[in-house]
């Protein structure tokens, strides 16, 4: 029997082969190396969300508000793809119109599709430089949700920040379903709100961007964030009177005296269910505008002095820095944040001590504390305090805000439900420049929320997002940069060699 030839061990087509694999190797190991030291040289950032926030369930009021939606609702997303905040956002509105069909989601990326971006803001009327929002709409009205809004950052971040140091401002609370609930609420409520902006004894100017005085971001906010109409009113005429659609009165800052005649406007709007928003100024701490004898009817008591604070302070040593708040379910979103409030100059606001209240009194709660280490100033001038060691008090908590809320009157359907004060030690906290201090902004929201019973604002806290960084040292970059570089072409390149050598024996 003969033996079979020997066959080739390597014909030609194989050879082809596996020279085009290793050459495809080749040059896929090049094009990643490249690809990698690009991005290291650019210093261009790529984030994975690993955080579980995405199987978070929706909140009971979230699920509530989205099941009782009886007309449609259109979300316009108008966000960069490549933000860091917007796979949350992407996830968080997807989970709504999963959850109910009526909620429709248009994605807007304003560098990839500007013409589309530009036809949305004058659409929505939102300025050429807006971006990184996202706007509800539904039957005519419309709310809008900025990019700063929805984030918590980590407080030692920001503390390391002030202190002058250079890093890198981490998110630890993404804050989406609060204000996404809280804006469907807002645009899909049959009754519109109107708001009256008090004029005629020294308030704010609700139109003016002056920075300390100016009250026009205030206005902005209520209009855009709480989808309020708000008016001008003065009550000297003797034809002037509060609208009777009017549901919150808004009285930011008066230095004048009030007329009798207006007081009595007043009361009789909170006889009747109405809602009222003060915010006393610092400079007329020492002259009495009347709406002190008004507020003490109300179990609320504005005494002639200031706050102060030895703990929580800036160099001025006239502010405080407020971390301290009191048990109302108005704060309770930023007692769960653990924010802080600034007030440039506060006056002391406190409920009236209960041995001076009559059976049918208000109940009246503190808002906002001084820390422990609180003083008052009973020496006042304009635009300053002193400690006076006969008539003041240290180490103690001062009140700085307070609610005050009563039912109905007997007899009387006002069809508005109880009467709610808030009353606020500092006008100038909502000026136009410290609106963005600390957490004014959001106080600023919560308060209106709770005014006009909208409690998506006040009971859905913010997720907690988990991020995830490797951190390497400058030998351990060194020893990275060669891997790419030379260990992983090198070895590619001598893996194929040994192979065509092994072939060619």
């Amino acid at each position: 029997m003969n033996a079979a030839p020997d066959q080739p061990s390597f014909v030609p087509a194989r050879r082809f082969t596996t020279a085009l694999s290793v050459a495809v190797s080749v040059v896929a190991a090049l094009g990643i190396t490249i690809a990698l030291n690009y991005l290291a040289v650019t210093r261009q950032v790529w984030r994975r969300d690993f955080s579980d926030s995405g199987a978070r369930p929706l909140s009971p009021l979230t699920l509530q508000t989205l099941a009782g939606l009886t007309n449609d609702v259109k979300v316009t997303v108008l966000f960069r793809s490549d933000s860091a905040l917007f796979p949350h956002v992407d996830r968080l509105l997807r989970e709504y119109a999963t959850r109910q069909p009526r909620v429709g989601v248009q994605y807007i990326d304003y560098l990839r599709s500007p013409g589309a971006a530009e036809l949305a803001k004058v659409r929505y009327k939102l300025g050429t430089a807006a971006s990184d929002l996202v706007v509800f709409e539904s039957g005519g009205r419309q709310f809008v949700v900025n990019a700063a809004d929805l984030t918590i950052y980590n407080d030692q971040d920001l503390k390391a920040l002030m202190g002058g140091q250079p890093v890198e401002i981490r998110r630890a609370g993404f804050r989406g379903e609060e204000r996404f609930t809280a804006a469907v609420a807002s645009v899909s409520e049959g009754v519109v709100f109107r708001a009256a902006y008090l004029q005629g004894h020294g308030e704010h100017p609700g139109d003016s961007d002056e920075a300390i005085m100016g009250y026009a971001n205030f206005n902005r906010l209520l209009v855009s964030e709480r989808n309020l109409q708000i008016q001008p009113l003065k009550l000297a005429g003797t034809t002037n009177e509060l609208p009777a659609d009017c549901q919150l009165l808004i009285i930011a800052g008066p230095t004048a005296p009030f007329l009798i005649q207006e007081l009595a406007q007043i009361e009789a709007f909170l006889q009747r269910g109405g809602r009222l928003l003060v915010l006393l100024h610092p400079h007329a701490v020492a002259r009495q505008t009347g709406l002190e004898n008004l507020l003490a009817k109300w179990a609320i008591v504005c005494p002639p002095m200031y706050a102060g604070d030895e703990q929580l302070t800036s160099y001025t040593k006239l502010d405080v820095i407020s971390k301290s708040f009191g048990a109302h379910a108005l704060m309770a979103p930023l007692r769960r944040e653990e924010g802080a409030l600034y007030f440039p100059l506060p006056r002391v606001v406190a409920p009236m001590p209960p041995d001076r209240l009559p059976a049918d009194a208000p109940k009246a709660d503190v808002l906002v504390l001084t820390s422990a280490q609180g003083l008052t100033k009973s020496r006042v001038s304009e635009g300053d305090a002193a400690f006076d060691p006969i008539r003041d008090q240290r180490n103690l908590s001062v009140p700085l805000a307070v609610a005050a809320e009563k039912g109905g009157v007997a007899g009387v359907a006002t069809g508005r439900g109880a009467t709610r004060l808030v009353v606020i030690g500092d006008s100038t906290m909502f000026g136009n420049k410290t609106l963005d201090d600390a957490n004014n902004r959001d106080f600023a929201g919560l308060c209106v929320s709770w005014l006009l019973d909208r409690p998506q604002a006040l009971a859905i806290g913010p997720k907690p997002i988990n991020e995830y960084r490797l951190n390497l040292t400058e030998k351990q970059l060194r020893m990275l940069r060669w891997t790419l570089i030379g260990a992983l072409p090198g070895g590619v390149l001598t893996l194929g060699w040994l192979v065509w050598l092994r072939r060619r024996s």
